[in-house]
């Protein structure tokens, strides 16, 4: 009786592992599994910060070209069609900047960089106003990067005001 019970038990104890053993292998894959989505996701974020950090030294570096170029004669800024997306364009021959409609490749195949100048105008009290008189001496300035993400399209901008600080 010993013996067929022994067996019986020993038995019993050989299905359990199995099923302890597919139940362990179930909960080490599914850990595994979240754990590789998550860094998945984890690096996802760290190139959209990366990027996100990259568009905004592009932007600033934007604002600064723009100033370099109304530093350069206010002409080069007054001459602009107001309202209309330009590129930068630098060239390394005499190393300076200077505005184009002409489209461009984009900045390290992923950015893209516009720079838009819009009138501005003034109010009774010399305060800038949507609408008023329109200071020829002064512009508002856009500088837009763009960069495509796995969001979608990510906009980092700038907007400031420039003026003919030279006459």
């Amino acid at each position: 009786f010993t013996v067929i019970f022994m067996q019986h038990r020993i038995h019993r104890k050989r299905g359990f592992t199995v099923v302890e053993l597919l139940i362990a292998s179930l909960i080490i894959s599914a850990t595994t599994f979240a754990l590789i989505s998550a860094s998945q996701k984890g690096v996802a974020l760290s190139y959209r910060a990366l990027h996100s950090v990259q568009a905004s030294f592009l932007a600033e570096e934007g604002a600064e070209a723009v100033k370099t170029i109304r530093d350069g004669g206010w002409s080069s800024i007054s001459s602009i069609v107001v309202d209309t997306p330009y590129v930068l364009v630098f060239n390394t021959q005499t190393n300076t900047w200077s505005l184009s409609t002409t489209s461009s490749n984009p900045i390290d195949s992923l950015f893209t960089r516009v720079v838009i100048l819009s009138d501005v105008y003034r109010n009774s009290s010399d305060d800038i106003a949507e609408t008023g008189t329109l200071d020829t001496r002064t512009k508002k300035v856009t500088v837009r990067v763009t960069f495509p993400s796995s969001e979608g399209l990510v906009t980092k901008e700038i907007i400031f005001y420039i003026s003919d600080i030279f006459t």
